[in-house]
């Protein structure tokens, strides 16, 4: 159908220009009109045009269409040739340019080499003398219609190669169209499969895309994400209610950046749910805020488990105190007792030293439930290692003796450093009933202590089962216990070593193991001497 309105439009063209030349002839030179060649001509051009008109193009071989053109040239070779003098050589242009387009150099070729044929047998038959005056009418017209045709060839070509490169780029772009589509859909699924709520603000704060699970959180339709503006909420506090400017929502679209945010929205059963915010900027490819991205989700579960932990260790905490005084009561009333033999005076000394750092073990425990995103204060005062590392291996010469592993000091002078006393000692108590707990029966530790002027040291030996390559870089994880020993029958938390780690870190150390699987583990702790006073 393409085709079929191409040809009528060309030929609907050049009939308009031979109805103006027709009405032109009738009022400036009738005669003309009268001569019947000329009136041959204009039949013709008025009967091919007709024709065109009726005729379904797209139905016939593409060649055909060059018949329509070369009557339209032959029918203003009629009317020249009728009268000369008329001037009717310029229509040749039409179906030049016509045949120029459509069939590329063959189609100039033939519009340029038939047009001057019938130019130079108008002349002929006219009988006319060749004279400069006729120069015009002769050579320059042919040479004229040469470059028409030349350059609707080239004009043709042209516009040849850019439909093939737009056809490229629209290919392209269809694809490129296909392909975001599928990515949209797979971002849509993506984020309509998590439990998480997303909403995409773009750059002027409004709500542009919005997961299932917000939808459901805040009780919204998918499809209206700026909906999510508008709604209640409470602080923490769960009774004082944010403003609308406090909403997650719009302080992400003010551009506003934040992590953990909790509020309390009320839910359809009538209650309150925990829910955390968090938000972030998007920037686009020249580094431009391009909108924000929220991301909120329910918590109250969590808040509500951390809250039975800290009530549940407060209490159990509180419980411990009561028969711990008790005990250290009873020892020191024995200790009393001027005819105590010494070996037993010494075991209750340890019994009650021991005893001592369990209340004040419970105590730190009691101030972590009541602060429990505040970690434990550090009471800083000059500590002798030493005398640390060796109430340790008292404290735990029992457990060693029980499974017959042998304890050495290899080294325990007096080092001063400025530290917690109380939390070196949980830190070394907790590395040697490492290295005693995970030995072999009958193996052996060694521990040692030593400085230079800047710097002291802690070193931990055992010959037990080691720790395996792979879990090496999980070891300070929380509750991570290696294979090995979750296999055995030795309990554990697998909270000690980050305890440990933490506590020296604080004081400005660091803590370092090296472990072969099978063969032991060493243990080093770096202090500074001069302390870490805010730490």
């Amino acid at each position: 159908m393409t085709l079929d309105r191409s040809v009528i439009l060309s030929q609907l063209l050049f009939g308009a220009a031979l109805i103006v030349v027709v009405f032109t002839l009738q009022a400036f030179a009738p005669s003309s009109m009268a001569k019947p060649l000329v009136l041959a001509g204009i039949l013709l051009a008025f009967v091919v045009t007709g024709v065109t008109v009726v005729t379904p193009w797209h139905r016939l071989p593409r060649e055909f269409v060059m018949v329509v053109p070369i009557l339209d040239i032959v029918a203003i070779g009629l009317m020249r040739i009728g009268d000369p003098a008329v001037g009717v050589g310029l229509l040749w242009i039409f179906p030049t340019i016509w045949l120029s387009s459509y069939f590329g150099v063959r189609g100039a070729v033939i519009s340029v080499g038939s047009a001057s044929v019938l130019v130079w047998t108008s002349e002929i038959l006219a009988q006319r003398e060749f004279a400069a005056a006729g120069v015009p009418g002769v050579v320059l017209l042919p040479i004229a219609l040469l470059f028409v045709a030349t350059s609707a060839v080239l004009s043709n070509r042209r516009a040849a190669a850019q439909r093939v490169l737009l056809r490229s780029q629209a290919t392209q772009l269809e694809r490129a169209l296909r392909r975001a589509s599928r990515q949209e859909a797979l971002i849509a699924d993506v984020l309509n499969a998590v439990e998480f709520g997303v909403v995409r603000l773009d750059r002027d704060g409004r709500g542009a895309i919005m997961n299932a699970a917000y939808a459901r959180l805040y009780g919204l339709e998918i499809g209206r994400p700026d909906d999510a503006r508008h709604g209640m909420a409470f602080a923490e506090d769960r009774a004082t209610a944010l403003e609308p400017g406090e909403l997650p929502f719009n302080r992400a679209a003010d551009g506003e950046e934040f992590d953990d945010v909790i509020t309390w929205i009320p839910t359809e059963r009538q209650e309150l749910a925990a829910v955390a915010a968090t938000a972030r900027r998007l920037y686009d490819v020249d580094n431009e805020p391009d909108g924000s991205v929220l991301v909120v989700r329910d918590v109250t579960a969590e808040l509500r488990a951390i809250r039975a932990r800290d009530d549940l260790v407060a209490s159990v905490s509180h419980e411990l105190r009561t028969p711990m005084t008790s005990v250290l009561g009873y020892i020191e009333l024995s200790l009393d007792d001027p005819e105590l033999p010494a070996s037993v005076r010494r075991n209750l000394e340890i019994m009650e030293r021991n005893g001592e750092r369990m209340l004040e073990l419970i105590a730190s425990i009691l101030q972590s439930a009541r602060q429990v995103d505040a970690p434990p204060l550090l009471q800083f005062d000059d500590a002798d290692l030493g005398a640390i590392v060796r109430d340790s291996v008292e404290s735990l010469r029992p457990r060693s003796d029980e499974r017959g592993i042998t304890v050495n000091i290899t080294s325990a002078e007096c080092v001063i450093v400025r530290a917690d006393p109380f939390r070196i000692r949980q830190v070394v108590d907790n590395l040697l009933s490492n290295a005693i707990k995970y030995n072999d029966e009958g193996g052996e530790v060694s521990i040692g202590v030593t400085a230079d002027e800047s710097t002291a040291w802690i070193v931990v030996r055992d010959s037990g089962i080691g720790i395996a390559e792979a879990e090496m870089p999980k070891i300070f994880d929380r509750f991570f216990r290696s294979e090995s020993v979750r296999k055995g029958s030795v309990h554990g938390s697998g909270l000690g070593l980050g305890i440990a780690r933490d506590f020296v870190e604080r004081h400005g150390g660091r803590l370092t193991i090296e472990s072969t699987q099978g063969v032991g583990t060493t243990v080093i702790v770096t202090l500074p001497t001069a302390g870490q006073e805010d730490a």
